[in-house]
């Protein structure tokens, strides 16, 4: 099983928080909270959460963590949650539930499969989208990307800025992720 994971996110996501070393009544005053979304990715469904904690939410970190049907880890990312357009204006932990809730809300109709990421034309540098660009994870050539494309596997994709998108496929026994587009923001 392939598992992809970003920075400092693995011990984040698995429950090793500074926040731990605190005491309860301690962590009520900052910006705790949690989220969770079931993906129906195929014939599987898949755990989404995201969990945010910090003094207060102004500098709050929030992590999203995919899971597989047995509870482990595929995929986990770290953000600053001012810098999460869905996340950055939340400022209380009140706000920051609802805001995670937003935030994991995996349904993209414009893009449900990665059947429907843009093509990756040969002597092209990149996936050629118009007016919103797609680029390719690092590490992810065009051999590689339109693999991913001609599986047609589900697609989850979320906020990841202010003004991008981050997809990951679901590919049976992990998940690869497959890159960033742009939008307007």
């Amino acid at each position: 099983m392939r598992m992809i994971v970003m920075g400092l996110a693995a011990a984040l996501a698995l429950g090793c928080t500074p926040a731990q070393d605190q005491e309860e009544g301690a962590l009520a005053a900052g910006c705790d909270a949690r989220a969770a979304y079931a993906w129906a990715a195929g014939e599987q469904t898949l755990s989404v959460e995201a969990v945010s904690f910090g003094p207060d939410c102004a500098r709050a970190v929030a992590v999203l963590v995919m899971r597989d049907a047995s509870g482990d880890p595929m995929f986990i990312d770290s953000y600053l949650a001012r810098h999460v357009m869905v996340l950055a204006g939340a400022a209380d932990q009140a706000a920051m539930q609802t805001a995670l809730g937003e935030w994991l809300d995996g349904s993209n109709p414009a893009m449900p499969t990665s059947a429907a990421l843009p093509d990756w034309p040969a002597n092209a540098q990149g996936p050629v989208s118009g007016e919103f660009p797609f680029y390719p994870s690092d590490g992810l050539d065009r051999v590689g990307y339109l693999a991913v494309r001609a599986a047609n596997a589900p697609l989850y994709c979320f906020v990841q800025g202010m003004e991008s998108l981050r997809c990951v496929a679901y590919e049976g026994e992990g998940v690869t992720d497959v890159g960033a587009q742009v939008f307007p923001g």
